[in-house]
């Protein structure tokens, strides 16, 4: 307490305020976790303080009070958890002529891709090796009228399976699976874009093209100049004017290979992902559960949150903590898939809960038969919170090997 009264005397010496409105700011930053003295940069810079304008490939991580002009590259919106409430921030990139540079607004500045914003009273942290730029409620944002000319910068090669949202600049190469053409409004204007699924010899991704490319099926593309970000719980390669799409003669094929959970989670998700893990936990809203026969979700006590009083519809899924050693994911089998491991069906176990007047022994019975136990698992990973969750395509039970697990736990144990 004595130590934030003297960050309020020391402000108070520097500008003519309001006490109350200094603590007022003061216990706002504390709330959010801010440390004193980057707290205090930001009230005395609210209050006037110059700060001097900084290119890109000057600012360092960790640092506050940054001024500096720059290039939206690309910004897509999402919704994430903070202190147990949601709230929308902004990501995606900037560039001047000496760098690119990540960023996080935690705000609406109103800012769309193309726009050049001179920014004061950011600050930055560190983000795969290299500074990422944070936009607060305290940082100030301004449209300017003049362009930039952007920092040209080699691209990276990456094969898809590498690929993870943030990235920018890259290159990759790969085989045009399916492209469908669609039309958006932005900005009230109407776009034509272009999307589908591209391959390599490693992974499967999604793309978005902004660019008639005049791709298709079966093309075989190099692409320089691309950026990831993530879409529904999965890295997507984007392009657009700024890209260099050039058509190639190689042949590409792809075939499924399992991949290391360590990889899935790096890079966030992925389609098409053959993964295989031992069930570390069965989640509790595992077993029969009923959903809403108006929009599908799982309702408690005959009440959905969207319809109300509903009579539902019994379903059976399991959701699994998956883990390879390497890594850990959550992974959900609907009922078809549920029922192939099991070896029972959905009725059989309504049975069971039926006459034991608890759906809870359906729960223990499927702990009891996949705890410890191996599972192949072909999906695709969906939106979910801090862990990558995979939607199983397919699963497969595989056959435990003893003596390779004991070998291995002898290794462990130095034997």
């Amino acid at each position: 307490m004595e130590e934030i009264e003297e960050i309020i005397e020391e402000i108070l010496e520097q500008i003519d305020a309001n006490r109350s409105d200094v603590e007022k700011d003061l216990k706002k930053f504390i709330d959010y976790g801010v440390p004193l003295e980057h707290a205090k940069e930001a009230i005395l810079h609210k209050y006037g303080v110059i700060l001097k304008e900084r290119k890109l490939i000057n600012i360092k991580p960790n640092e506050r009070g940054i001024c500096t002009v720059a290039k939206v590259i690309a910004i897509d919106e999402r919704e994430v958890e903070v202190r147990g409430s949601k709230r929308k921030i902004y990501r995606g990139l900037l560039g001047d002529e000496t760098a690119v540079l990540p960023f996080t607004a935690w705000k609406d500045f109103h800012i769309g891709k193309g726009d050049v914003i001179k920014i004061r009273n950011a600050s930055s942290s560190e983000w795969e090796g290299q500074p990422r730029l944070s936009l607060s409620e305290w940082s100030e944002v301004e449209k300017v009228d003049h362009d930039i000319d952007l920092v040209k910068r080699p691209p990276q090669r990456y094969n898809l399976i590498d690929l993870r949202a943030g990235l920018s600049n890259v290159e990759v190469r790969g085989r045009i699976v399916e492209v469908e053409q669609r039309e958006v409004n932005i900005a009230e204007e109407t776009k034509k874009v272009f999307s589908g699924i591209m391959e390599d010899e490693t992974a499967r991704i999604r793309f978005t093209a902004w660019k008639d490319f005049e791709l298709a099926s079966g093309d075989v593309i190099k692409i320089k100049g691309a950026y990831v970000r993530s879409w529904r719980g999965a890295p997507q390669l984007i392009f657009d004017e700024n890209s260099e799409v050039e058509k190639i003669e190689e042949e590409i094929r792809y075939e499924q290979k399992v991949v290391p959970l360590y990889k899935v989670v790096e890079a966030g998700g992925g389609i098409d992902l053959c993964i295989e893990g031992v069930v570390l936990e069965i989640r509790k809203d595992s077993g029969i559960i009923f959903r809403c026969p108006k929009c599908n979700r799982r309702i408690r006590e005959g009440i959905c949150e969207e319809d109300g009083n509903v009579e539902g519809i019994p379903d059976l899924r399991i959701k699994a903590l998956v883990d390879d050693g390497t890594g850990a994911v959550d992974v959900i089998l609907n009922r078809e898939l549920s029922e192939k491991i099991l070896g029972k069906s959905m009725d059989d176990y309504l049975a069971v809960a039926k006459e034991a007047m608890d759906y809870g022994v359906v729960y223990e019975e499927i702990v009891n038969k996949l705890i410890a136990h191996p599972l192949r698992i072909v999906g695709d990973s969906i939106q979910s919170g801090l862990i990558v969750t995979i939607f199983a395509k397919d699963v497969e039970l595989l056959a435990i090997d003893a003596e390779k697990d004991a070998e291995e736990l002898l290794m462990h144990m130095g034997g």
